[in-house]
């Protein structure tokens, strides 16, 4: 599809549908953007859950991991389960026309689509429908997403800042970006920048892209207020967004303490920070089998403390709320120039 008219009249049909597709990445590594992104899921599960006990409407949340090492599948303690294709089926959706095969309820309200290896095939791909059809491939995924995104309350991607194919298809398709930061040295805003550029280059696939929310991890607090470590890189950043014209209330107040070691276990166990937190408290039920889950123990046979845990998931709800309302927001403004 090379006709640019035709290019902008699939465009307008598919950001209809995509208004609940919130993509997670920065323009460098090593900044926690899988562990962002699946506890986001998990505390949107649950908060559909919390509905669905109440008797309310609600919908299943979406996780698509892009990158080929498929770590998200860690955080759900999903690897080498039945259905871990190592994203052989993603494949097969995203450039041979197959159809997307989710794996539902592998958590309450939570469904995923299986990622890993074969993930690194897609850049190969892509290149090469694009060498026969154009940039118009990298709508690949927005494709695959406008024909389910119905079904979901909140379809979250996580994409990696190593391939810029990957991150193509990946800002192609979502509206809302949230950035993770960590870290206080220059590289992490280079990283931002970096990310700023590529959502430029994909305005002609997505003009609604933007970055909705900076969220901030793995930093001390004393007296629960931030140290001048954070306090410091928030004006840094704040000075380039204002030099870019953009809000700085993309940078949410809230934001992730500092527990690595916490996160390890987390991950350890197959759990998100909420689970895992309502495991060491001895509250988690496998919902699965229904049987109470035995307390999390650390590498040296000690029980996990929990108040670390409850602090860390704490985090992460606050967190998602507020960047929530940033996304909500959004969708008010893109509806409204819609009808405009």
């Amino acid at each position: 599809m090379s006709d640019p008219q035709a290019v902008a009249a699939l465009v307008l049909q598919l950001r209809q549908r995509l208004q609940n597709v919130i993509g997670t990445t920065i323009g460098k590594g090593g900044e926690g953007k899988t562990t962002v992104t699946a506890n986001f899921a998990e505390v949107l599960a649950q908060a559909e859950q919390a509905k669905a006990d109440q008797g309310k409407p609600s919908k299943p949340i979406l996780y698509i991991e892009l990158d080929s090492n498929g770590n998200g599948r860690l955080n759900f303690g999903v690897r080498g389960r039945e259905f871990d294709d190592d994203g052989a089926s993603f494949l097969e959706a995203l450039t041979e026309d197959k159809d997307l095969q989710v794996v539902q309820g592998v958590r309450p309200h939570l469904d995923m689509v299986m990622s890993g290896s074969h993930n690194a095939d897609i850049p190969t791909a892509v290149a090469r429908l694009t060498g026969r059809h154009g940039n118009v491939s990298f709508l690949l995924l927005a494709i695959l997403l406008a024909q389910i995104s119905h079904r979901y309350r909140w379809i979250l991607l996580d994409f990696s800042p190593g391939d810029k194919s990957i991150q193509r298809l990946g800002l192609a398709a979502c509206t809302h970006l949230v950035a993770p930061m960590k870290g206080s040295d220059n590289a992490v805003i280079e990283g931002l920048g970096t990310l700023a550029g590529l959502v430029r280059q994909i305005r002609p696939l997505n003009a609604e892209v933007a970055i909705a929310a900076l969220v901030f991890l793995g930093y001390q607090r004393r007296n629960d207020e931030p140290t001048s470590q954070l306090i410091n890189l928030r004006e840094k950043i704040g000075l380039l967004l204002d030099q870019a014209h953009i809000t700085r209330e993309v940078m949410v107040d809230a934001y992730i303490r500092d527990g690595e070691t916490t996160a390890n276990l987390a991950r350890n166990h197959g759990m998100p920070a909420g689970e895992f937190a309502r495991a060491t408290a001895g509250q988690l039920v496998d919902h699965e089998s229904n049987e109470p889950v035995e307390r999390p123990r650390d590498e040296n046979g000690r029980l996990v403390d929990p108040q670390r845990a409850v602090d860390i998931a704490t985090d992460y709800v606050q967190v998602v709320t507020q960047v929530l309302q940033r996304v909500v927001q959004r969708n008010a403004e893109l509806r409204g120039a819609d009808a405009s």
